[in-house]
């Protein structure tokens, strides 16, 4: 039963994606059938006894599953025949705790982030402005410079800034439609955010988003201003971006995470390593061998 559940999503790796190619999206579905991957049957649990060991562990049935490596790339298709990936929620709207997809413990369960004293990380700048996660089997490699920045990536899977007014809630999985992304440099690395809204939130404005020209110019201005800045309120040095601030769209958005779904693809094969804090990353290869031909 576990290695059934460790293959829901490694089954829909390595797409090819074109949007609105017909015998993509028809190889997609067939994988999505054979995969049998529900995101409406993950459950997400609480472990630690105190907030400060809280761990959000992904289950499948009874079967652990990592929300890094077993929740597919692409979880669907719009009615435009672009990709909707699969966005997991880790900071909801409003919100503090620097939560986040944990590399290297077992299964990658969702946990808070801690300072080198050990204390926990809390946003010192101001509650969250967005739904912020991560989407599932990527990974921006610091070994491998981005073809925009000329930097390696920052070794973690890519950041979603999710746009929507309805906070998400920790541990979630949505589908999301990626309409641009902001080349975020963070202290010599390459930290991509892709900016999405939620393609089943039919609430407006977000739901006629398709293109970052269709995100209002003040919203984007607060977003790109508030990831550029926040770091100084714990006396860092600011972030800055590539193309001088300016967003990419979505197309280019899209290039952008399937490069880092390759990275993945690489770890997970074994190609390549990856470490967090002097700990190797969590991948349970032994179980993800072969399954991208189911």
């Amino acid at each position: 039963r576990r290695m059934m559940a460790m293959r829901l999503g490694r089954a829909m790796c390595g797409l090819t994606l074109v949007a609105g190619g017909g015998a993509s999206r028809l190889g997609y579905e067939a994988k999505v059938e054979a995969s049998g991957f529900d995101p409406s049957q993950v459950s997400v649990e609480k472990a630690g006894e105190s907030e400060e060991s809280l761990e959000l562990m992904f289950k499948a049935g009874e079967a652990r599953i990592s929300p890094w490596h077993d929740v597919p790339f692409i979880a669907g298709w719009s009615e435009e025949g672009a990709p909707l990936l699969s966005f997991v929620c880790e900071i909801p709207l409003g919100t503090r705790a620097k939560m986040e997809i944990h590399k290297s413990l077992a299964s990658n369960p969702i946990a808070q982030d801690r300072h080198k004293d050990g204390s926990l990380r809390f946003y010192a700048y101001g509650d969250s402005i967005v739904n912020y996660g991560a989407i599932a089997q990527t990974w921006e490699d610091p070994n491998i410079a981005d073809p925009d920045t000329g930097l390696g990536g920052d070794n973690d899977p890519v950041d979603v800034l999710q746009l929507n007014e309805a906070p998400c809630r920790a541990g979630a999985i949505q589908r999301v439609r990626v309409i641009g992304a902001l080349a975020l440099i963070d202290g010599g690395e390459t930290d991509w955010k892709l900016l999405v809204v939620d393609a089943d939130d039919i609430a407006l404005p977000a739901s006629e988003w398709r293109d970052v020209a269709d995100l209002p110019p003040d919203r984007l201005d607060r977003v790109r201003d508030w990831f550029r800045l926040y770091k100084t309120a714990e006396g860092k040095p600011e972030n800055r971006y590539a193309f001088d601030g300016m967003p990419v769209d979505a197309a280019t958005a899209i290039r952008v995470a399937r490069l880092t779904h390759d990275h993945w693809r690489a770890l997970v094969d074994d190609k390549t390593t990856c470490s967090f804090k002097g700990v190797s990353c969590w991948v349970d290869r032994a179980e993800s061998s072969g399954d991208a031909d189911l």
